[in-house]
């Protein structure tokens, strides 16, 4: 007999369709959110049906499509929907507390101090990268006529736009 049973699917099943099962509106909200967050290829999902049929297909559990692990948590997070995770924690013998207001404020407050320290240090680099640009003599280059112009970065300046930005 597997560890699994008739019951368990069942009551899985009713924790993320409470999860999903959603009025259309928040459902179309939930489809173009997939979609602008990048969980869902634009490219292969070309009309707005087909999108929307991907979702209902994911809510079905005699179909073949499923919602990946990632699109169920940012769409709890994003949306409030919580039930499926819930259950989860019940199931696998957890209790669920939400973190008190004031705890979780000082954890969001130091999470934006720190993205303002990270911002801080990204803008000064851009900065002092700017200045070596201006500092610079400035030459008149003229183009030949029939030639296109050629452009190239200092080597003050990291190669890539992401080297620029301070990501790894």
């Amino acid at each position: 007999m597997p560890w699994t049973d008739e019951a368990w699917l069942r009551s899985a099943f009713a924790a993320l369709k409470q999860t999903l099962d959603v009025d259309a509106r928040t459902r179309n909200e939930m489809v173009q959110f997939l979609l602008d967050e990048g969980f869902w290829d634009k490219d292969k999902l070309t009309t707005w049906e087909s999108a929307v049929a991907k979702f209902n297909s994911c809510m079905n559990p005699n179909k073949a499509e499923f919602f990946k692990i990632g699109e169920l948590w940012a769409l709890m997070k994003r949306f409030g929907r919580h039930q499926l995770f819930l259950a989860m924690a019940a199931d696998l013998g957890y209790e669920v507390r939400r973190v008190p207001t004031e705890e979780r404020r000082e954890q969001l407050l130091e999470q934006l101090a720190q993205a303002n320290e990270q911002h801080a240090l990204v803008l000064a680099r851009i900065a002092a990268a700017l200045e070596q640009l201006n500092a610079a003599p400035r030459q008149q280059h003229q183009v030949a006529p029939g030639m296109r112009a050629q452009f190239s970065l200092p080597e003050a300046l990291p190669g890539t736009a992401v080297q620029l930005m301070g990501c790894p």
